[in-house]
């Protein structure tokens, strides 16, 4: 999501105001001129939404970019000017009638004739509507700001995971309380206290952080296995430090490969829940719900269009991680203070655009893959129901599930289509 403002959303980082000129009117009995256009000016093709050639970016928190400010139409004359006497008369004749239509509406204000009626806002809000889920979830809803001693700092959202006090936001947005920063937690009724990092994982792009409490109201979980394209879902963290903000939206695609991060070292990849709920700097870690309140995902990036400074802002296209990864990840910070990274005991050899499967370079020793008999030069075409048609596909799927659970690999092997039960391991994700 979204930091300092936070967001990363390479093998596929892709990468991703107009001038106020105004022309002078034309003097009078000259031709009249066309307004320049609006849609096309000398800066056009330095402007993102007029240039299709822009380039798109994928990161955790871009700056947002502002609308673009368009040159004001000049205003121009008719050939042949208004003669002064015309003018006058002109002004006369209204007076005139101004004052006819006043004295009409004098007499008509204090006839007895109908009167408009005034009524309140309409309250009536049932339980289970939107606004009373929200009314629900945002106690639960943390803005997070970090403030290091250089007067530099970084601010995101998160969730309360548990009544304890642990708090899940991304690990880009954690990972900003190093050294001499202190971190601090805001909640919906401006409450706000001090925080530490529990711990996070680079890979997944989850971290926990723990203020002091012991009855707080914690989020619900839904299951997001169980999530369909199209269902509605609900964005809620702090924008650019507006905290608590709500966005809504439904969800565009289920397992996008997504790869962001700032360099190599933290880059993470998910198989995301991509939604066109309104996401920007500032929603990195804050909680996506579902119509009835509970988790589904994580905001943590998003696609933006970027100007000249390779900043962006919302776009429509926001991702966040399922929440059963989520909380498989947090569960294992909060018992044993480091996260896990799933492995396949593989390494990949990088496919093209248009390929079908993902070959394998080479196969580790008694890594889940050898166990399972595939070997060097096998070509996974499919893992668990999905077709493989990228290596990034693959590495964001098999980190979605867990070490210890058994999935389906479809492969070729010399021309021959084969599937293999394999039971994946976890590392720790250093």
């Amino acid at each position: 999501m979204a930091e300092g403002n936070s967001q990363p959303t390479d093998p596929s980082r892709w990468a991703g105001p107009t001038g106020q000129g105004v022309a002078p009117p034309p003097q009078p009995q000259q031709p009249m001129q066309q307004p320049p256009s609006p849609w096309w000016s000398s800066n056009a093709p330095h402007d993102p939404w007029r240039d299709p050639g822009s380039a798109t970016v994928v990161r955790h928190a871009p700056a947002p970019i502002l609308p673009p400010t368009e040159p004001p139409v000049p205003v121009t004359r008719p050939n042949g000017g208004v003669g002064l006497g015309l003018i006058v008369v002109i002004a006369l004749a209204s007076s005139l009638l101004a004052g006819a239509l006043g004295a009409a509406l004098a007499v008509y204000a204090t006839s007895s004739g109908p009167t408009a009626t005034f009524a309140g806002p309409n309250t009536d809000r049932p339980a289970g509507s939107y606004q009373d889920v929200i009314a629900q979830v945002l106690p639960s809803v943390v803005t997070i700001w970090i403030e290091n001693g250089n007067g530099s700092g970084g601010q995101g959202s998160g969730f309360v995971y548990s009544p304890e006090g642990y708090i899940v936001t991304n690990q880009h947005v954690a990972s900003m309380a190093e050294g001499d920063a202190t971190m601090s937690v805001q909640f919906s009724d401006g409450t706000e206290v001090p925080a530490e990092v529990v711990g996070g994982a680079v890979s997944t792009d989850i971290a926990v952080i723990k203020v002091d409490g012991t009855d707080l109201a914690s989020l619900a979980v839904a299951d997001s296995n169980s999530l369909v394209v199209g269902d509605p879902v609900v964005a809620i963290g702090a924008p650019l430090g507006l905290s608590h903000s709500v966005t809504e939206g439904i969800v565009s695609a289920l397992d996008r490969p997504v790869v962001a991060g700032e360099s190599e070292t933290d880059s993470t990849v998910t198989a995301a829940i991509q939604t066109d709920a309104a996401i920007n700097p500032g929603n990195s870690g804050g909680p996506l719900i579902d119509v009835g309140g509970a988790l589904v995902g994580v905001n943590t990036s998003i696609y933006t269009v970027a100007n000249d400074e390779g900043e962006g802002g919302s776009i429509g296209l926001g991702f966040a991680i399922p929440s059963n990864q989520v909380i498989r990840i947090a569960t294992e910070i909060i018992e044993t203070g480091e996260a896990k990274r799933t492995v396949l005991g593989v390494t990949l050899d990088p496919s093209r655009p248009g390929d079908r499967g993902v070959t394998l370079d080479s196969v580790e020793n008694g890594g889940p893959a050898a166990e399972a008999g595939l070997v060097s030069g096998d070509v996974i075409t499919s893992f668990n129901g999905h077709a493989i048609t990228a290596d990034v596909q693959l590495q964001a799927l098999v980190l979605k599930y867990g070490g210890g659970e058994t999935v389906t690999v479809g492969y070729e092997r010399g021309g021959d289509t084969s599937e293999t039960q394999v039971k994946l391991e976890s590392v720790p994700d250093e």
